[in-house]
């Protein structure tokens, strides 16, 4: 028993002859009946009661009727369902993104893809560059949200737009009357960074021969600005981990070469969805 069979013998009833299914089908009428004929000889009986062109169910037609109905129903959804997977309209789609992106820019992205495929659903992963890079690795996201600089020649990558290092303070750590502010401004006030800049930073300051106060260090970029917000110190962090609204005011270092860069990267050798696909490029139509 197949689901031609099924479809054949559900047609045969809704119609009541031969000749009116076949018609519906598109079929001619001998090959029809004899799929009738091989389907009531594969189940060992007779599934109708002919009295001249109309036929009438026998006991065993009407309790296959309902099953085969319900079973062609099955069939039409997954079909439905799959097509709207592989065009990226439905689905879970497994994503990872970093802290300091989540709570900003990703959230616009979700809202803009979610307008438009409202039956996808999401798995997000949250964790540093290099956790979400492992779990692009091991399938456990299928596209992450990580920033740069990292070293992963084995996954591809999309850069989706720069993001230069700003001050974040209470005014009495940030100059006045300035569109920027340089390390020489930031060495005589308490300082909260980023962990993934502390090397790099401490290395500029060296350079300038300034020795910094470093009140705090963190992974997470949220607690940094939480702390700057508190009115601990000054927090250096990328522009694109502050809200829009945020209160504080922002100043961009005046070395352009301290920039944060958000990447989507996933596997190579790996599938990627179609609503995968759709996300990344909302993301890029996003930041362009």
């Amino acid at each position: 028993m197949d689901i031609r069979q099924l479809r054949d013998f559900t047609a045969v009833v809704d119609h009541g002859t031969v000749t009116a299914a076949a018609q519906a089908l598109h079929l001619s009428q001998p090959p029809l009946s004899q799929q009738l004929k091989n389907l009531e000889e594969e189940l060992g009986c007779a599934l109708f009661e002919r009295s001249g062109r109309r036929l009438q169910l026998t006991e065993a037609g009407r309790l296959l009727y309902p099953r085969a109905c319900a079973v062609l129903d099955l069939c039409s959804s997954v079909e439905e369902e799959l097509s709207d997977f592989r065009s990226g309209g439905a689905g879970t789609l497994r994503l990872g993104v970093v802290s300091s992106v989540a709570g900003t820019v990703f959230l616009s992205w979700l809202q803009a893809f979610r307008a438009l495929h409202p039956a996808v659903h999401f798995d997000v992963r949250e964790g540093n560059t290099y956790q979400l890079l492992a779990a692009v690795r091991d399938r456990q996201s299928e596209l992450a949200f990580v920033r740069r600089p990292f070293s992963a020649p084995d996954l591809a990558c999309v850069p989706l737009g720069k993001s230069p290092l700003c001050a974040v303070g209470q005014s009495q750590f940030l100059p006045q009357k300035q569109d920027f502010v340089t390390l020489n401004d930031l060495s005589s006030v308490p300082l909260v960074l980023y962990r993934r800049w502390e090397g790099l930073l401490r290395d500029a300051f060296r350079e300038q021969s300034l020795r910094p106060q470093i009140l705090c260090v963190a992974d997470d970029a949220r607690t940094v600005v939480a702390m700057a917000e508190a009115g601990l110190g000054a927090a250096i962090v990328p522009r694109s981990v502050l809200k829009p609204d945020a209160a504080l005011p922002a100043l961009p270092l005046a070395q352009p070469e301290f920039s944060s860069e958000v990447c989507a990267v996933y596997r190579r050798d790996g599938y990627l969805s179609a609503a995968a696909k759709q996300f990344l490029e909302t993301a890029e139509a996003a930041e362009r």
